[in-house]
């Protein structure tokens, strides 16, 4: 003869920082609660709150019940009984109801999850042992999860317990074998909690919390202490303590089953539960055959998809979806419940063509959520292979107290690859260096995408350096994650260099009157070599060059105007001196015809001196004739009368262009026109 499955309530209060209670059905778990030190809930707290604003658009109020968030009270949760219309306003309307700055008591519905409020209301609900106390709403209702017989029963039994007219009350599920001496101790226990409850709430000002519901310990053995429950362990002396005083109130004969544990090994550890307890936080779920069930947990919904795995196959792949269907689906609804899932849920069952092993699934499913405490909602299985279950939340997900988001990856699960991290790297860096005013780069990215740009990337990184005349510097940050990086730059000074050129007016005349006086120049030249001279020979082509004064008057000739425009200001180079020694390269072979002695001999150069008179007037650089300087004549005299080695023709002598000299020996800066013309 086999046992009868055995129930066990275990509850783990070694640590003060955190509170678990576990209910094992025959070894398997079938509820799991935790709370711990900084995430204890809400729900349940009665508060004297302060309207902050009324929002007609949303027929909602949100108050101030003096926690860090404000909290929402939609118009579905505000009893009229209790805030009447004022006047003649028309019922119904939250801005008829209620006003800025006015107290209230409020009750928490729902603890706040994600970016949402928590959820107060004004219909208030106090759960005992059996019953459960509705204030101002006279209804009595009894649990829909007990059988017709026992809710015939017990209708009958809550009808001669004496109770308020204004207040109603609810026969919990725990009560289906209470009795009617039971219901009334219940109700006389909340009767009067709910008269201290106002009677506080009449003496503080708003915002302020009236009161506190009980420990994670008691509302399990509260909520969650069925009769069919065995047996209570509790590894705490002093929880234990406080579990019996807690039973002498509202069920003296149920104290028998509660046990104080003092065991060596712990007691989750020795009923096997780590484990189980462990799969509540897991993406994947193994199921008994090998196959499978993955959650994925949106701001939407809850996904919950199917697969076979590695399941065994059967006769026929029918077969083989059914039993995967059939043992999901009864995971499922545990999974739903242990992890405390709520809002709208989409299971993707595996597809099966048979209509009779589609409403088999259906039908376990529906079986298996009757365990659920919540309010559910079920619809069928579509043509797609989908079911929508739509899940009261009771509190807040596990897995939130648990577990915070990864901050690598922003709790989406995955993070950027090395090669991505390092194009978007490149990619900021080039936007930046390509504007070419920052001396210096350094570009902070994890080690393992530096390491990746050092190595494969550190041609690219010098041509920039080199293009935009820049310096950038890799380092890898072992504290940054994938997504960080961080560039800083040293900009560069600007030089005056790089300052635009502000040429004045006068300039620009003295140019454009310098390019006439070139022209000229070249005409008269031209005219010259036209005309024979007195032994037969061509004149010596000498190229001067004139300029006149800002006034009109006859300018500088030769080198002293060049002197005298640098002392202006507007200095221009003698680019035309290399083009006057090939002219007097070429003339010499003429000159040497015409005298016998000097066949064959090549004149000596003088270099032309450069005098400036004390008066601030420069001499005349030739004469009427065309002939040199007093002081070039001598010296060509001399020149003449010596006799010179012929040397071998070759090819010309190319001489660098002399550099322009200042009155006082300096070399002279580069002309303007360079200056403007330079690119």
């Amino acid at each position: 003869m086999a046992s009868k499955p055995r129930k066990v309530m275990l509850i783990n209060v070694t640590h003060s920082e955190e509170s678990r209670v576990a209910i094992l059905h025959d070894g398997v778990l079938e509820a799991f609660e935790i709370e711990t030190f900084d995430h204890r809930s809400l729900k349940g707290n009665i508060y004297k709150a302060r309207v902050e604003s009324v929002q007609p658009g949303l027929q909602a109020a949100f108050v101030d019940i003096g926690q860090r968030r404000g909290a929402f009270l939609p118009l579905d949760e505000v009893n009229f009984a209790v805030h009447p219309v004022r006047g003649d306003a028309a019922k119904g309307r939250i801005e008829n109801h209620l006003q800025k700055g006015q107290e209230l008591l409020v009750q928490v519905v729902r603890d706040a999850f994600s970016n949402k409020p928590p959820t107060v209301s004004t219909y208030f609900s106090l759960p005992g042992r059996y019953l459960v106390l509705t204030p101002y709403q006279p209804s009595v209702g009894i649990s829909r999860k007990l059988e017709d017989k026992q809710r015939e029963r017990l209708r009958a039994a809550i009808d001669g317990v004496e109770r308020p007219e204004a207040h109603g009350v609810i026969v919990r599920t725990a009560g289906a074998a209470a009795t009617k001496v039971d219901l009334q101790r219940d109700l006389r226990y909340l009767t009067r909690l709910w008269e201290r409850i106002e009677e506080a709430g009449r003496r503080v000002r708003a915002p302020k919390l009236v009161y506190q519901e009980r420990s994670l310990v008691i509302r399990a053995v509260r909520d969650l202490m069925t009769p069919d429950i065995d047996e209570l362990l509790v590894d705490n002396r002093e929880t234990y303590e406080e579990i019996l005083e807690f039973f002498e109130t509202v069920a003296p004969h149920r104290k028998r089953i509660v046990k104080l544990y003092e065991g060596s090994r712990p007691i989750f550890n020795k009923h096997n539960l780590e484990e189980q307890i462990e799969n509540i936080f897991r993406r994947r779920v193994p199921l008994p055959s090998g196959g499978a069930i993955v959650f994925d947990v949106t701001e939407a919904l809850t996904a919950v998809d199917v697969n076979s795995g590695k399941m065994r196959k059967e006769g026929h792949i029918e077969d083989t979806a059914l039993k995967a269907n059939l043992e999901a689906a009864e995971e499922i609804a545990r999974q739903l419940r242990l992890r405390d899932l709520g809002g709208l849920v989409v299971i993707d069952f595996i597809d099966m063509r048979s209509s009779k092993a589609i409403r088999q699934v259906e039908k376990a499913m529906r079986e298996a959520l009757k365990k659920d405490r919540a309010r559910y909602d079920v619809t069928r299985i579509s043509p797609l292979g989908l079911m929508e279950i739509s899940r009261e939340r009771l509190a807040a997900e596990k897995s939130s107290l648990r577990y915070t988001d990864c901050p690598a990856c922003a709790g989406t699960g995955k993070i950027k690859t090395i090669e991505a991290a390092a194009m978007q790297a490149l990619r900021r860096l080039q936007t930046r260096v390509v504007r070419g005013d920052v001396e210096e780069f350094v570009l902070r990215v994890p080690p393992e995408v530096a390491e990746y740009l050092l190595n494969n990337k550190r041609d690219e990184l010098v041509q920039w350096e080199e293009r935009y005349r820049t310096r950038i510097v890799v380092r890898g940050m072992p504290e940054y994650g994938r997504d960080d990086l961080t560039l800083d730059t040293v900009v560069r000074e600007r030089s005056r260099d790089s300052e635009p050129v502000v040429v004045p007016p006068s300039h620009v005349e003295i140019l454009a009157q310098h390019e006439e006086d070139e022209a000229a120049a070249a005409e008269a030249e031209a005219q010259a070599e036209a005309e024979p001279s007195e032994n037969g020979a061509k004149k010596k082509r000498r190229r001067r060059r004139r300029r006149r004064k800002k006034n009109g008057e006859a300018g500088e000739t030769g080198e002293a105007a060049d002197a005298g425009l640098a002392a202006e200001g507007g200095d221009v180079q003698d680019a035309a001196d290399a083009e006057d020694a090939a002219t007097a390269a070429e003339g010499e072979p003429a000159g040497a015809e015409a005298e016998p002695e000097g066949e064959g001999r090549r004149k000596k150069r003088r270099r032309r001196r450069r005098r400036k008179k004390r008066n601030g007037e420069t001499a005349d650089a030739e004469d009427n004739g065309g002939t040199d300087s007093d002081d070039e004549a001598p010296a060509a005299a001399d020149g003449a009368d010596e006799p010179v080695p012929a040397e071998e023709p070759g090819e010309p002598l190319e001489l660098p262009d002399p550099e322009p000299v200042l009155a006082d020996g300096a070399p002279a800066p580069r002309p303007l026109w360079w200056r403007l013309l330079r690119p």
